[in-house]
């Protein structure tokens, strides 16, 4: 066929004239292509899966584009929004199925938003938490108030121990002998004996045993320093100390007594006692040639005022006036001077008298510096001389000045303390090299609290001045902080500018808990130093102190808790069944073993530990908080099987030993927490027969239970008026025990399905408890059990 056949075909096709066996179409061939080609874009852009799927859904009539318009209307949004209330064509039945699936939604709503506020709660509060903590640790490695130095040597250090060699004890023979002293001092005190010096008791033992002599120098400057008063002392011990002019005298006398031990080893006598030997032996030693220059007035052959000098230095005042006297009678109003002032008596016109002869001719004339040193320490004149070339040491001019301070003048003393602290300072005294000197310098001036707190800042010297605190604390010398959350050293606003004040409770704190896990019997007794002081909420710091030690040692862990509390004794049904721990040793008027028990126990609580709480609360005697809190444990636990060492079959031993001892105790407890806990202890007994496979048995004990599970659909109402009574223990395990009385029931059909006529008599009334229960399960207002009820009855048709 050519082409113009093919073109006479198309054009008879096009007017409806085909002569051929060709069908007539309205369409040209570039229609047609045209045609193919939007066709072929089509199924290169859709894909042949989705035309096999309209191929396969259109043979079935069902027009695929528009199902996809109908999905896309659709929304899951309100999948669990309540439910429209019906309109006015709607029935009865329909309304309450609305309201009630209304209901059942909003108690999911606010159940999910109960748990979501709960979670979110806990968060913060372990956030919280953990943000005090640093806080804390932060706080104790601050000095003074500004809290701008930080001393980082007291930031903990990471230490990979090896588990298998864990040491037997973290205190080494300093901490051992320290806190062996302490202990026997507490037991003193426990016993109502009397109180001893702890200080000089601490000295002996340094002396002693420590073998270190610049620490048996600073136990007994201590002991020189604050042999005040046996008795402790009372009111605030910081105004005590500055008004008191004992603190000065003593600081004096030792100051001379060490002097005069020097004079001793420096020049060797027959009698060391005869003072006047010694001192004219020691300025005979020291003055000879040109090293006499400038000391124009001598007696015996020696310079007079070196004399004077070293007798008042060295404490021997009768010395003083005798070589005054052997000078002749121009210095006779000298001497009546040193003789009035060592006898107690203030002369006031001989002290005027020497003060102006001081101003007109030797202030300024004089070339005798010992003369000079000897006149300003008795008249108090210029005090801002340091008196350069008689005061050779910190100890001569320490002395010096202290000897210059009138009894009871604590501005004046005040002032010589800020010299030490603010003017000259740790970097003067280089402290860092020289730690003794610096602790000798502040506790000589009365500066106890900082003296202590530099000590604590090194490893070395950290046990010493631990023990140094308790020691003065339990002389009341102590300058204590206003609440025991501050930083370890202070300034209170009321004090005088350069005294700070010590956190003993912190100080003790961050000593004992490197070593309270290990040593817990001496941790107690160093926590019993704080028996008299209270934290913010007005709690014995004692007893918070062992509270922590007891929750802080870990779930888990019951060694800490046997130690402290005791032994159970087992077979026992009394309160007191605990024997031994070493609380005991300190029970008194103001706490006792059950005040200690119920105090962790509501920390526990608070921490969320209730089966450690529930044997403390029974320590502390309070049985009912231990059954309320025992009820909420076997709540969780009380439908699983009995497997042993979980956390039911310890619950389970707990509750039958308050089984025993409930009828006794019977007015102690409140009667809705004894009702709980008596229906979960007889649960706890049908779930153990009923996981052990004893049906019957198990059924007969849920019987003894009056009105809890329905026999019929007429005991529905009585059980649900018995459900709306129970408390919410409870109720969380009646959907459990629905479960296993209908397994029970399904149990029982299955064994009588072939029996006689009698065996289905007795089918249909096991049908008609099933039916009970389900009915139960379908009026209770939320079951999450109610699909599995609703498969067994079904079983049994």
């Amino acid at each position: 066929m050519d082409l113009n056949t093919l073109l006479q075909q198309a054009q008879s096709l096009t007017t409806g004239k085909a002569e051929g066996e060709l069908p007539g179409v309205e369409r040209t061939l570039q229609q047609v292509l045209q045609s193919i080609e939007q066709l072929h874009s089509h199924v290169t852009q859709t894909g042949t899966k989705e035309i096999q799927a309209q191929i396969l859904l259109g043979s079935k009539g069902i027009n695929l584009s528009k199902l996809n318009k109908k999905l896309e209307t659709l929304s899951t949004g309100k999948t669990f929004e309540p439910l429209d209330v019906a309109g006015a064509d709607t029935d009865v039945c329909t309304f309450l199925k609305n309201e009630r699936e209304n209901a059942i939604f909003s108690v999911i709503e606010e159940t999910n938003k109960n748990i979501s506020d709960s979670v979110s709660k806990r968060k913060w509060e372990n956030l919280t938490s953990s943000w005090n903590e640093e806080k804390t640790r932060l706080l104790e490695a601050l000095i003074g108030p500004s809290q701008n130095f930080i001393d980082l040597q007291r930031l903990p250090e990471q230490t990979i121990l090896n588990p298998e060699c864990l040491p037997l004890t973290c205190l080494d023979d300093l901490g051992l002998q320290y806190a062996q002293e302490l202990g026997q001092y507490n037991a003193l005190l426990l016993k109502g004996g009397s109180r001893p010096n702890l200080v000089q008791k601490y000295a002996q033992l340094a002396n002693s045993t420590f073998g270190n002599l610049e620490v048996t120098n600073m136990w007994l400057m201590l002991s020189c320093v604050t042999q005040v008063n046996d008795a402790p002392c009372l009111g605030d011990p910081i105004k005590t100390r500055q008004q008191r002019p004992e603190f000065v005298l003593y600081a004096k006398q030792y100051l001379e007594h060490r002097y005069r031990v020097y004079m001793n080893k420096m020049v060797n006598i027959a009698n060391r006692d005869d003072s006047y030997r010694l001192v004219r032996a020691h300025v005979e030693r020291r003055f000879s040639g040109q090293q006499t220059i400038g000391l124009v007035e001598h007696a015996g052959g020696q310079p007079l005022w070196p004399l004077i000098y070293y007798s008042l230095r060295c404490g021997a005042v009768e010395t003083a006036v005798e070589f005054l006297n052997e000078a002749g009678s121009s210095y006779d109003d000298f001497a009546q001077l040193i003789a009035d002032r060592n006898g107690g008596v203030v002369n006031s016109k001989i002290e005027s008298q020497l003060k102006l002869q001081y101003a007109n001719k030797i202030r300024n004339n004089s070339t005798d510096a010992f003369k000079k040193a000897v006149y300003c320490t008795l008249l108090n004149c210029d005090i801002n001389d340091t008196h350069s070339e008689v005061a050779k040491t910190i100890d001569d001019f320490l002395w010096i000045r202290l000897s210059m301070l009138h009894p009871g003048d604590a501005t004046s003393y005040a002032q010589l303390q800020s010299i030490i602290t603010t003017t000259y300072g740790e970097e003067y005294f280089d402290a860092l090299h020289q730690p003794y000197l610096y602790f000798q310098a502040l506790a000589l001036t009365g500066q106890f609290e900082a003296a202590i707190e530099f000590l604590f800042r090194t490893d070395a010297n950290r046990v010493h001045a631990v023990h140094m605190a308790i020691a003065l604390h339990e002389l009341g010398m102590l300058g204590g902080v206003r609440s025991v959350s501050q930083p370890l050293l202070t300034i209170d606003i009321s004090d005088p500018t350069p005294l700070r004040r010590l956190n003993l409770a912190r100080l003790i704190r961050l000593y004992v808990e490197r070593f309270e896990g290990t040593d817990t019997a001496e941790a107690l007794h160093y926590y019993y130093t704080l028996r008299n002081l209270h934290d913010p909420k007005g709690r014995n710091m004692f007893l918070k102190c062992v509270c922590d030690l007891v929750v802080n040692s870990g779930v888990l862990d019951t060694s800490i808790f046997a130690s402290i509390f005791g032994q159970r004794q087992t077979g026992l049904a009394t309160d007191d069944d605990y024997s031994g721990g070493l609380f005991r040793q300190f029970s008194c008027a103001d706490f006792d073993t059950p005040t200690m028990a119920g105090l962790v126990a509501d920390e526990l609580i608070a921490r969320g530990n209730f089966e450690m709480a529930v044997r403390l609360y029974d320590m502390a005697g309070n049985l009912n908080l231990a059954l309320k809190y025992i009820s909420i444990l076997l709540a969780q636990v009380v439908q699983q099987p009995a497997v042993e060492g979980t956390l039911r079959a310890r619950l389970s031993l707990e509750a039958e030993r308050f089984s025993t001892r409930l009828p006794m105790r019977q007015t102690d407890v409140e009667p809705k927490v004894s009702t709980s806990f008596t229906l979960l202890r007889e649960l706890l007994k049908f779930f153990d027969k009923y996981h052990e496979g004893k049906l019957l048995l198990a059924l007969q004990q849920l019987e003894r239970i009056p009105d809890i599970i329905p026999n019929s659909t007429e005991d529905v109402s009585v059980c649900m008026s018995t459900f709306r009574r129970l408390s919410g223990e409870v109720i969380k395990v009646i959907p459990d025990v629905m479960v296993a009385a209908m397994d029970i029931t399904l149990s029982q059909y299955k064994q009588l399905k072939l029996d006689t006529e009698s065996g289905c008599i007795i089918q249909q009334q096991l049908r008609e408890r099933a039916k009970a229960i389900a009915n139960m399960a379908a009026t209770m207002p939320y079951c999450p059990t109610n699909q599995r009820l609703l498969q067994l009855e079904l079983l049994m048709h």
